[in-house]
């Protein structure tokens, strides 16, 4: 009757049984600092709040890289999670998609203004399952999910 019950409220309130929360990561070819990469964090807040932080750099020669802090939306419909940017002038719109211990993202429209060259799209793997805490941002501040918002947060 318990596993009813947390199933029950799990689903009530729009989280899937098997949340995708945890940090994920991949690199293209050798490991090096010259590498491309894509990292993603993402982290529950509570049962109606998920924030991810997704860093996304394009390697040598020119190491263009750019960064995103933002809110996950569940979308029923389709099973997957969107992401909807908070400021109305961006057009970015991105698509979360769980495949095991794979989170896949597309660009579904818009520019996501990274840099030159620069996109979010690709298959993330996990690293770590457990729901982190903070991100460390480009500029190697170590941010707390629960203490900056994505409304308030600048690199």
């Amino acid at each position: 009757m318990f596993t009813i019950i947390t199933w029950t409220l799990l689903n009530f309130h729009g989280i899937q049984s098997f949340p995708i929360q945890g940090s994920y990561f991949h690199t293209y070819g050798k490991k090096s600092q010259d590498s491309p990469y894509q990292l993603l964090q993402i982290h529950y807040s509570d049962q109606s709040t998920i924030l991810f932080y997704l860093e996304v750099g394009r390697g040598a020669p020119s190491y263009n890289s750019g960064a995103l802090y933002g809110r996950l939306i569940f979308n029923r419909k389709t099973g997957n999670y969107e992401y909807i940017p908070k400021d109305i002038s961006s057009n970015c719109k991105l698509i979360f998609i769980k495949r095991e211990n794979k989170i896949i993202i597309k660009t579904v429209s818009g520019e996501c203004l990274f840099g030159y060259g620069v996109y979010a799209d690709g298959i993330y793997t996990l690293n770590d399952k457990n729901n982190p805490t903070y991100f460390t941002d480009r500029t190697g501040r170590k941010r707390y999910f629960n203490k900056t918002s994505p409304e308030t947060y600048g690199e």
